[in-house]
């Protein structure tokens, strides 16, 4: 008993630095919903920083943001891909109204390029792997699937 008063408190200033944490975060990282987070800066703070953590669902993803907070990079570590559902709300509408949007596959990697152009790579529903890209008005430069 005489451990417990000590290890409260160890354990609400841990809580309480991981919302240090969060509230450091961009919004559109923050709409995430990231658990377990982790950020840590790139050798050179100009570069940016990596942002790692855990999407609902499970699946770890570590996120590169740019020296302004925004989002150039997310790509799931470990083998567990994220469903594209989990970070639709950084997707321009007309991408995902684009009928060669893979809405129901699970992505290894999410990259927005210059000129809001967005390439993503992982496995469609019926476990193909493929590659895309999408410019920012919806038209589809880029489609691969391995057959």
């Amino acid at each position: 008993m005489k451990y417990a008063y000590p290890i409260v408190v160890v354990a609400a200033c841990l809580a309480s630095l991981g919302i240090a944490v969060a509230q450091d975060l961009p919004q559109a990282v923050t709409d995430l919903r990231l658990t377990d987070i982790q950020i840590r800066e790139k050798p050179r703070a100009e570069y940016g920083r990596n942002v790692h953590g855990t999407l609902p669902g499970g699946s770890r993803v570590e996120i590169d943001l740019d020296r302004n907070g925004v989002i150039k990079e997310i790509e799931s570590r470990g083998d567990r891909l994220f469903p594209v559902a989990t970070i639709k709300s950084l997707i321009p509408a007309p991408v995902t109204k684009n009928a060669s949007w893979p809405a129901d596959a699970r992505l290894e990697k999410i990259e927005f390029e210059s000129a809001g152009r967005i390439e993503i790579e992982g496995r469609l529903s019926d476990g193909r792997k493929f590659d895309a890209e999408f410019a920012a008005d919806g038209l589809m430069i880029d489609f691969d699937t391995d057959s």
